[in-house]
């Protein structure tokens, strides 16, 4: 088939339909109409001989060639965003950019106070829109809607490039006078303590709690909070042990009247991440953001 037969419009539609699984989401995407878009989806059935979407519940869920189709797909608008863009190398002092970045509250607590000091003096038109982790957060940097995430590493994911930032590890939080530290805080002391834990989704069982289980232990977790912002708080007016991450701990307790103290039940570390979507690794702005989060991470 020559290029001159096609309409390349269809190419975009096809990349959005990919991308949002629904025709409506597709056209709001694109910025065209939903019979426009549900008129694009007929031609590329056509152009193809293939249903490419088929509906399952109130998604479009994408056929065996449609997802063959995929890559070449996404290179193809890379190509094209390429063509029409601004070839400019990316300059943040003198640049004004939005960026978007989605992370756990003990990675921003980690990293955002510093970053901030950093944009200031290097970046003085930059501005950053944080937000909590969604589920569909991989999506979202796929599809360009987030520019970074900062959390718990996790598996290979496809089109997602990631990096470690830190590795982290867990202390216990207790407050000052607390029976439990007239001694060392042994595992028979630890279980018999009551706790305070935090899970930021409603009924998430955390690493602490399944490394007991699977030795057939469990612990007494009086009060759930969603964030570590008021756990200090809980814990100094307590004798509720709170099991954190170290870092968190070391920026939270030092003014909390609170003593951090080797948690006595081994589950190991864990890695940090900063992940970004493959296509916004040939966004310069993105990069340079990639650099100096690792830069204070590191510092």
């Amino acid at each position: 088939m020559r290029l001159s037969s096609i309409d390349t419009h269809l190419v975009v539609a096809l990349h959005a339909l990919l991308l949002e699984k629904s025709v409506t989401r597709a056209a709001k995407r694109i910025g065209v109409t939903q019979p426009t878009m549900s008129h694009a989806l007929s031609r590329l059935r056509a152009c193809f001989d293939d249903p490419l979407f088929v509906v399952e519940g109130r998604k479009l869920v994408p056929t065996p060639r449609a997802i063959a189709l995929s890559p070449a797909v996404t290179a193809a608008i890379a190509g094209l965003e390429r063509v029409f863009s601004d070839e400019r190398p990316f300059d943040p002092a003198r640049d004004a950019r939005t960026f978007h970045v989605a992370a756990t509250d003990n990675l921003e607590l980690v990293v955002l106070p510093r970053l901030a000091h950093a944009l200031a003096r290097e970046a003085p038109h930059i501005d950053l829109r944080c937000r909590n982790l969604a589920a569909d957060w991989a999506d979202e940097l796929r599809r360009g809607d987030l520019d970074i995430k900062l959390g718990r590493s996790g598996p290979p994911s496809p089109g997602i490039v990631r990096e470690l930032l830190v590795r982290e590890s867990f202390v216990c939080l207790l407050r000052r006078g607390h029976p439990a530290l007239r001694r060392r805080l042994t595992r028979k002391r630890f279980l018999a303590a009551e706790h305070l834990a935090i899970s930021p989704h409603s009924g998430e069982i955390g690493a602490l709690d399944r490394t007991l289980a699977a030795a057939g232990e469990k612990r007494r977790i009086v009060i759930t909070l969603s964030h570590f912002l008021v756990a200090p708080f809980v814990v100094a007016q307590s004798d509720l042990i709170l099991t954190a991450p170290s870092r968190v701990v070391a920026a939270l307790a030092p003014t909390m009247g609170v003593v951090a103290v080797e948690c006595p039940i081994e589950m190991g570390g864990y890695g940090l991440e900063l992940a970004t979507g493959e296509r916004a690794m040939r966004d310069g702005g993105v990069v340079w953001l990639r650099g100096l989060i690792k830069r204070v991470a590191a510092a």
